[in-house]
């Protein structure tokens, strides 16, 4: 499984903001995009990276633990 710092960028706007819309605008992804790219996370680690609600999104348990490598990762960067 191998993360690209587009997908961990992403993974940490669309959790601050609790949006996959909003973070992939920030991001500069298309929604379709981001989505994809989210599906393809959870897809490689075999487990969902947010629960949908309907006022957005929360990160799982597994979400929470990639967040934490994400952080660090950017902090190095």
């Amino acid at each position: 499984m191998r993360f690209d710092l587009v997908d961990l960028r992403l993974i940490l706007l669309v959790a601050e903001r609790g949006s996959i819309t909003h973070g992939a605008e920030l991001a500069g992804l298309a929604l379709a995009s981001a989505s994809a790219r989210i599906k393809g996370m959870e897809e490689s680690l075999g487990a969902p990276l947010l629960e949908r609600r309907r006022r957005g999104v929360v990160p799982t348990a597994a979400g929470q633990a990639l967040l934490h490598h994400a952080r660090a990762v950017q902090n190095q960067i």
